[in-house]
Formats: C-alpha cells, structure tokens, sequence
C-alpha cells in the first residue's frame, strides 16, 4: 500500500485525517529552536514522524553548518518519541558517509533524498542507481521539478526498476500525475499538504483532494488513466466530475490534470508518451484550449461533429485506432434549441462547436470575433455572416472565447463590449457564456441584469462531460 505523508513546517496540524506518516520540517527554524521544540512535537504528532531538515540547495530553509543539521537530527533521536524516520540529503552523505550509522536506530530509520528544484537533472539515472546501492537505508527519495509529462513516465519508469522502497515524485504543475498514480507503479509513498494552504513543496495536493477527487487509495495497477489535455489545466473541474463519474459506476480509472504547453510539437510529443507507455494505461482525454484544432492530427477516426468543427474536446484511446469526437456540439445543440438569429462571439474551436449546433437548430448565425481576417474566414467556411451593426437584433448570444474567464489575459472583460460593442442586450435574448469559472462572468451578469434567460458554463460543461462519459464507458 502506498502510505500518504502529511507535510507541515515546524508544527503538528490539528486534523491528520488519512494521513500515515507526518513530515515534520524543521528547516525554517533556528537551530536552538528547532532542538527544544522537537521533543514537543515529535510527542504530540498522533502518527509516525519524519523529521527534515532542509538545506536550501534542495528547496528548503537551513543554511547553516552541517554540525548544527546534526545536532537537530541528535536531538530528535533523543526523544521519548523518535521519529520514524529522519530525511538525509544524498549530496550531504557523499561527504558525510558515517552519518548512516550515527543517525540509524532500532527505531529510526534513514531516507535518503534528492531534489532538484530547478528541473530534471542530467545525471538522474546513475543517480538514482547510486542511491540504490547505499546501505542501511530504509526508503530512497528522488524528486525534481517536472517540465513535461515525459519528466513523469521517467519518474514512473524508477519506480518500477527499484531495488527497496522508493518515492519518486515530480514538483510543480507538470508533476501532478507522479502524485496521483504512486500507487500504480508501487511508489512507497506520495506528499500531500494538510490543506490546500500550506504546501511544503510545489505541485502539493491536499490530502483531502488526494481522497476525495482521486480516490489515491483505489489507484492499483491495472487503474486506467485519462485527463484534461490543456494548458493552464490545474484548477480545471474536470478531474472533479468525472473521478466522481467513476467512482459512482465503480470504474477502475482515474482522470488527471495534463498540463501540455502550446504548440504542436509539444502536443504530439506529449500525447505519444502518454500513448505509448504501455504501464499507464492511458485510455483517454478531454481536450481544451489550446490543442482543440491540433489534436485532430492525432486522431485516426472523427466523429462527423468532429470533422465538421475542425476541432476535438474528446479522445478515445482504443485497441486498434484513436477516435477523436466533439460533445461541445452535443451540448451546445441541447442547450439552443429554439434559437432563430444567433451571434457566435469568438473564432475558436468552440465558435466552431456553437455554430454547427445552431445550424442544427436551424438558426442564421452570425460571427464576430477580434481580428476581421478571422471572422470573414470562418463564415465563408461555414456559410454564416459576418455580424454588423445593421444587423437586426438576435434571439440568441453564445460567448466563446476566455474573456471573462478566471486567471485568463481578461478576468475582468465584458465580451460584448470588446467584440461586439454595438450589441445591445434585451429581455427576448438568451446568452450562454461558454466560460465555466467563474459561474457568472461579466457578460452573464449584465445580460441578468438586462432581463435575459441565461446559461452559464457549468451547464454547458456538465452536459458535454457527461457525453464524454458516455464514450469512454
């Protein structure tokens, strides 16, 4: 079983909840300090202790001389309550060898870490077999900032060849997925924060999102793996719906953040390592921006919505072929029925999904956007019109670019007002905003104001997931 260490700095959380181990850093506190807190805190942690003391070469706090590191170390093991381990830097044993023997007890045992805090360094692998081979050690840890999802199938691949217990884990955005699947690759161990406010390191998850969202302890190695295909994926409601979608129908699959930068080449080489790397069992994926159009290349097989919009929200990973499908068509047509004059704000994939769907509902649709060249393109490709001041006024609004969208270029943006500022709202429109966060943007809250039906991003999104489901089920 993979354990789950709470990690908090010099002190002993209230709640421990679904923790098995509590990493006590001591880092951040003045030597004398941290030597009279410990026995206090080692007594009070009602789980097994780890104690760390880390050096700022490795992302931590202490700066001061390696006798004061061992004296903190000393001092712990001197406790009525040791701890059950004590984190050793393998760069620090180098020089240090005997310090296995002084800080090893019947009680406590060693971990022998190594971070880097800057990105994957170029000596990971013999590295990593060094640590192996060390004696007396009772759990190796390797961890390094995570660039590219490729950083985390390594990380899965040491996991896998160890020789005793190990974590390997990724930090920062990129390394989410290192976290989540430990226990598919036999991890010893994953870090959680004890609340999402007090991460030690970069890329925690709280303990209660590692039980909640991803059901770690469910996580076995035949789990499938699928994931939003994005950039800027860390706080997107996906994982949220559909680990619970799993959960409910007892599926064996877990559904991750994949941050993907933009660019082809990033696109396609990430999704060939997800792809190809058989262990993970990658199965499928929701599509966002900006890989909605690209992704298309990769697929073998296009649902007709699909090849029509140009662009994919949805991946399925089978047996002899990758089907690419669009379930924003299917929402967005469910939700504008009855539309007869529609204005598609934006020239993206998700223009494109809104405007085959008013075709479907047999709307004349009309285009307005940023930049012109844009526009013209996108309505000579789908028979629609170029929206105009002289236009008569529309039933139906559909907002389809990140304006308004949280941590996007324009939180605070009104759509109309950029795109289309001679639009006026009236109570006879309906506008759906296909921004989910936040649930009412600045466009939706002045068109509530105006007397308009409205729809916001979260109904648009859980109907297109729940289609996603349904595909992958």
């Amino acid at each position: 079983m993979t354990l789950i260490i709470a990690s908090a700095h010099g002190a002993v959380p209230e709640n421990l909840d679904g923790a098995d181990l509590l990493e006590i850093r001591v880092d951040g506190i003045e030597t004398n300090e941290a030597i009279q807190l410990l026995p206090s805190l080692l007594k009070q942690s009602p789980i097994p202790t780890i104690v760390t003391c880390r050096s700022i070469s490795e992302g931590g706090f202490f700066d001061g001389e390696e006798e004061e590191r061992v004296s903190i170390y000393n001092a712990a093991l001197g406790c009525d309550s040791p701890p059950k381990y004590i984190d050793i830097e393998h760069e620090i044993l180098l020089h240090h060898p005997l310090l296995i023997d002084l800080l090893t007890t019947e009680e406590t045992g060693i971990i022998l870490s190594w971070h880097d805090t800057k990105g994957r360094p170029k000596d990971l692998l013999q590295r990593a077999v060094a640590m192996q081979d060390v004696a007396g050690v009772a759990i190796v840890k390797i961890v390094w900032r995570a660039r590219s999802i490729r950083d985390n199938i390594e990380a899965f691949e040491l996991l896998r060849t160890k020789q005793q217990p190990t974590i390997v884990l990724c930090m920062g955005e990129y390394g989410t997925m290192s976290r989540v699947l430990a226990p598919k690759f036999g991890g010893f161990a994953t870090f959680a924060s004890v609340d999402g406010s007090t991460a030690t390191a970069s890329g925690q998850i709280s303990i209660a999102e590692l039980q909640s969202v991803y059901d770690f302890c469910s996580i076995d190695t035949q789990t499938k793996v699928y994931g939003v295909v994005g950039n800027n994926v860390s706080h997107s409601a996906s994982p949220a719906f559909h680990n619970a979608a799993f959960q409910v129908t007892g599926n064996n699959s877990v559904y991750l953040p994949l941050q993907v930068p933009e660019g082809w080449e990033h696109l396609k080489a990430s999704f060939e390592e997800l792809r190809s790397y058989e262990p993970l069992h990658f199965s499928g994926a929701s599509i966002t921006i900006p890989h909605k159009e690209e992704m298309i290349k990769l697929a073998t097989e296009c649902t007709p919505e699909c090849a029509s919009t140009g662009a994919t929200n949805t991946i399925a990973i089978l047996p002899k072929h990758i089907e690419a499908s669009n379930t924003d068509v299917t929402a967005l047509t469910e939700l504008l029925q009855g539309s007869k004059k529609s204005l598609v704000l934006g020239t993206g994939g998700v223009a494109r999904a809104a405007i085959i769907a008013l075709q479907k509902c047999k709307s004349t649709v009309h285009i307005a956007g940023r930049t012109n060249k844009k526009v013209r393109a996108l309505a000579t490709e789908y028979l629609c019109q170029v929206a105009s001041e002289h236009d008569d006024p529309y039933d139906t609004i559909v907002q389809c670019t990140p304006v308004g969208m949280l941590g996007g270029n324009s939180p605070d943006g009104n759509s109309l007002e950029i795109l289309a500022p001679w639009v006026s709202l009236s109570p006879s429109m309906h506008v759906l905003d296909t921004v989910y966060m936040p649930e009412q943007t600045p466009l939706l809250l002045q068109a509530d104001k105006s007397g308009c039906k409205i729809t916001n991003g979260n109904t648009m999104f859980r109907l297109q997931a729940a289609a996603q489901q349904a595909i992958w089920s």
